[in-house]
């Protein structure tokens, strides 16, 4: 416990561990903190900061590297019954339109 509230578990990127991970969270692009503080609407929802180009380009080599992890996490999740086809296919389909490992 800290402060009176119970310690969350982080992998090395200072995103929460456990429960259910979607693609958007186990294939790091950004901290999620999801810590209920600060200004404006942080106190619902936490905190969000995308990562640069350096560490996204350390992260996925390539933009196909990063299409296949999101598919590997989505494809998990979906055998799972964590979510549905279409929303798979969503999740698979803003990958491929994303930046993310693009010159």
């Amino acid at each position: 416990m800290e402060n009176g509230k119970p310690a969350i578990d982080r992998d090395s990127f200072g995103n929460a561990l456990g429960g259910i991970r979607l693609a958007e969270h186990a294939v790091s692009t950004a901290v999620n903190s999801g810590e209920n503080a600060g200004t404006g609407f942080c106190f619902l929802v936490g905190s969000h900061e995308d990562f640069d180009k350096a560490r996204l380009a350390m992260l996925y080599s390539s933009h196909t590297s990063y299409v296949s992890d999101v598919k590997v996490a989505t494809d998990k999740n979906l055998k799972a019954g964590y979510i549905v086809k279409a929303d798979a296919a969503k999740t698979i389909a803003n990958a491929e339109q994303s930046a993310v490992g693009r010159p």
